[in-house]
């Protein structure tokens, strides 16, 4: 985790990741918290701060839960406003005025680049979700439930397995399933897909 990165810095990049998504994909709820904070390499707090003040300034929208915590980000018009239009809006955000699009380039992003050997995010894919089908058929549910589980597992493992091509909306809709029906097995995937998304993204 760095601490030296400014505040600045730190909204800057939320609103430029939520910015690709939202061109990527318009119509999708926004990104999943774990997937900013996995991103941008900050603590939870710090991420909550800064989207906090992003919030009260109308530049990005928050879902929130039962427990009021926010699950998904997206960002606004008047957001999409100010990524677009840095200079005419540099007086009243003046944390625009940081470098873009350079999340923390000397940190690893994700356990596969510590890896020993160069395996194919293709193989890392098949390797996560091998597991999760062996936890799922490991378990005590019924042959239906345990069915519905690997349905879902299947169509994310495929989504996942083009890569570029990949749809984040189906990514996501399916991630959440899983997540709401199967959060035990989320473990085993979830470095992939965050990953996934970087690549869509072309996040560093």
């Amino acid at each position: 985790m760095s601490v030296s990165i400014p505040d600045d810095k730190v909204r800057l990049d939320i609103l430029e990741l939520l910015y690709r998504h939202h061109s990527d994909d318009p119509m999708s709820s926004g990104v999943d918290r774990a997937i900013i904070q996995d991103t941008l390499k900050i603590s939870e707090k710090r991420m909550d701060t800064n989207m906090s003040y992003l919030e009260a300034n109308i530049l990005v929208t928050l879902l929130r839960t039962i427990s009021s915590q926010w699950t998904f980000a997206k960002i606004t018009a008047d957001g999409i406003n100010v990524i677009e239009n840095k200079e005419r809006y540099i007086d009243k955000f003046p944390f625009i005025q940081g470098s873009t699009s350079q999340i923390h380039e000397n940190e690893p992003d994700s356990i596969f680049q510590t890896a020993p050997s160069q395996v194919s995010f293709s193989q890392q894919v098949t390797n996560a979700f091998n597991q999760a089908y062996n936890q799922v058929r490991a378990t005590k549910l019924s042959t239906a439930d345990k069915g519905r589980i690997e349905k879902q597992l299947n169509a994310l493992e495929k989504e996942l397995q083009k890569t570029k091509k990949a749809d984040l909306r189906t990514i996501q809709k399916n991630w959440e399933w899983i997540k709401k029906n199967a959060d035990w097995s989320s473990p085993a995937i979830a470095e992939v897909v965050l990953e996934l998304i970087k690549i869509a993204l072309d996040l560093p």
